[in-house]
């Protein structure tokens, strides 16, 4: 079966290289066929690892991503981890971007890791680059004060033409506020990093069979990230989800939300 990660990382823990190792490995442990990753190296105020002694910026820390994902263009892909609260975006980042557009399928941003809500007029540049780009953007979303599902659901409403991905369904809570913001805007989608395959179920029947999307956080606890209990239920179909469902929660609906072009056996 294949396999799509829509949520995946590299990051300086304790290096790029070692990151990058952890990645492949897991890949091929697990069985994830295509992984997108973003450089959490970009955080602006890290929560995960130690800071960083000298700041990468966007450009920089894409520039480390895409350089991993052209060895293995068919089972990687890049997404730009966004740093709006420190930078402001530069056309020397989107000729980059639009360079290397085939191998960038998205944008990444972490309220909570630039202390920054995604409803302020700072965001307004990146969403248009999104736009521009025709570029589904990957969001953070938990119950906190910068990350709540509801203010992603402000910009939804307010950008109708851009996709929005609710990475972890709104962490840190039972997921029922995003439900209802799924339920009512068209183009928030949802990622299952740290999400219980029975939310997953309830997202796909009660909201549509295309909303939601496997993503893991991986490697965030190491090459056997996707050791954890809760993934086995995905990788094992353990709810027995329809057979159409389930292809589409772990690789049809990441195929189509950010353009993957999945090779035929």
């Amino acid at each position: 079966m294949f396999i799509i990660d829509s949520h995946a990382h590299i990051a300086s823990w304790p290096s790029i290289k070692k990151s990058e190792d952890m990645i492949a490995e897991s890949m091929e442990r697990y069985g994830v066929k295509f992984s997108l990753l973003s450089n959490c190296d970009a955080a602006e105020f890290p929560s995960v690892g130690k800071k960083l002694k000298v700041e990468k910026n966007t450009l920089a820390c894409l520039k480390e991503v895409v350089a991993f994902v052209k060895k293995y263009p068919t089972e990687l892909g890049a997404l730009v981890w966004i740093r709006p609260r420190k930078e402001k975006l530069s056309q020397e980042l989107i000729d980059y971007i639009a360079e290397n557009r085939r191998y960038i399928y998205g944008l990444k941003f972490h309220p909570y890791e630039s202390h920054l809500r995604i409803d302020t007029k700072t965001m307004m540049p990146w969403i248009n680059l999104a736009r521009t780009f025709q570029m589904p953007i990957l969001v953070h979303t938990a119950q906190d004060q910068y990350s709540d599902i509801h203010f992603l659901k402000t910009v939804a409403d307010f950008n109708p033409d851009v996709i929005f991905v609710a990475a972890h369904c709104q962490l840190c809570s039972d997921n029922s506020a995003a439900l209802e913001v799924m339920k009512t805007t068209p183009n928030i989608y949802g990622d299952t990093a740290w999400v219980n395959m029975k939310i997953a179920r309830k997202i796909l029947t009660k909201i549509g069979p295309d909303r939601l999307m496997f993503g893991t956080d991986n490697p965030i606890d190491g090459v056997d990230t996707l050791a954890n209990p809760m993934y086995h239920d995905y990788f094992t179909n353990r709810l027995r989800l329809p057979a159409h469902m389930y292809h589409n929660l772990m690789a049809r609906n990441a195929m189509k939300v950010f353009g993957i072009h999945i090779p035929k056996n």
